[in-house]
């Protein structure tokens, strides 16, 4: 199961915030969405978060061919005169890089992302990837989109940059949607088109005058609910990725206790195989030897018939043998001690002694042999 949750732009998340969620099945076909609170949002084995677009920041930066680790420690260096931000506050992951040689940058506010994880974590949601909202609707080829709510709005391109704005409540065309176009134009890659997505209940403008305005045909698009419940393409840049500290411990938290969990696995099964091969040989080690032990009382008594317990039979073989050729038993000491006992009052003996089956008392000077 995966779980997409799309991140309010508020500064922190908290038991009054309802948050709108998607949840989809392991090959990504959409299931259910729905908007709760915090701790009604349903759990999963994969958690990605959808950034609000007025909360990331885009650019094209012509970067150094360097090395991978060397571009991450420049990347904040790089966007510092553009957001006039301290670095130290900045998060930028690169994503792909076009044929003039820009690399599309996404920049976010780490305390604020670190804010979300954490809050995400506590509530059990352990987020493994983010990406900015905008990259659901990537990967056109001049066919820009707009996504309009009651009160904000946001533009994205063919890249999924997006450029957040506030709505006119006379419904005017935003300047930030007319700056990106001009902008755009002055990269060569003007728009063709632009579609206009709805967001809940909030009304479409007068998209002919938006037209008009502007020189480029916009139409309605699909509901932006629609659209929030469609596949991520391959190239969004994710957020989560290469975060250094605290940003890391929500993603670590998800994988950790899994691979825990396949570490304990694996103990108990190697655990089980020990024992079990411990027992197997120590039972194997027992047959043998009451094999032996069976084999030598057949060899001593082979009239015995049935051989239930060796030890015992052959000690009983034994002691009868001995009785029966006038030798002492184990238990023949005892057997005369107790009977002298019996004939004698106590303290008539003075001593016992006792050698080669014979028992004997000594009273004062003389010497009493026991019955036996």
């Amino acid at each position: 199961m995966k779980l997409r949750v799309f991140i309010p732009a508020a500064d922190r998340l908290d038991a009054t915030h309802r948050i709108a969620w998607a949840l989809f099945d392991a090959r990504d076909n959409f299931l259910r969405r729905d908007a709760t609170p915090l701790a009604d949002v349903p759990r999963a084995d994969e958690v990605e978060l959808a950034l609000p677009a007025s909360r990331v920041l885009f650019a094209r930066l012509r970067l150094p061919r360097v090395n991978a680790a060397t571009i991450r420690e420049l990347l904040p260096f790089a966007v510092e005169d553009r957001l006039l931000a301290d670095p130290s506050h900045i998060h930028a992951v690169a994503g792909t890089t076009n044929s003039r040689g820009e690399t599309l940058v996404a920049v976010v506010d780490r305390e604020w992302l670190d804010t979300v994880v954490r809050a995400l974590s506590g509530a059990g949601l352990h987020a493994r990837h983010a990406w900015c909202e905008s990259a659901l609707l990537a990967g056109g080829q001049g066919d820009w989109h707009a996504v309009l709510g009651s009160e904000h709005g946001f533009l994205v391109d063919d890249d999924g940059v997006a450029v957040a704005f506030d709505r006119s409540p006379a419904g005017d065309m935003p300047l930030a949607l007319r700056v990106a176009i001009d902008e755009a134009g002055a990269r060569d890659s003007r728009p063709t088109s632009v579609h206009v997505h709805v967001d809940g209940a909030a009304p479409l403008p007068d998209l002919a005058r938006w037209s008009e305005q502007v020189g480029l045909p916009f139409s309605a698009g699909s509901p932006w609910s629609e659209i929030a419940a469609a596949a991520l393409p391959r190239q969004a840049i994710d957020l989560l990725r290469d975060t250094p500290g605290a940003l890391s411990e929500g993603r670590a938290a998800g994988l950790v206790p899994r691979a825990a969990l396949v570490l304990l696995a694996l103990i108990a099964a190697l655990q089980f195989t020990f024992t079990a091969l411990d027992a197997w040989r120590l039972t194997a080690r027992r047959d043998a030897l009451a094999a032996k032990q069976e084999a030598v009382f057949r060899a001593a008594f082979p009239d015995a018939k049935v051989v239930v317990d060796p030890e015992l039979q052959m000690a009983r073989n034994l002691a009868e043998l001995k009785r029966s050729r006038g030798l002492a038993a184990e238990d023949d000491f005892l057997v005369q001690a107790t009977r002298a006992a019996r004939q004698f009052p106590a303290g008539g003996a003075r001593s016992l002694g006792y050698a080669n089956g014979r028992l004997e008392v000594r009273r004062g000077e003389a010497l009493a042999e026991a019955k036996r």
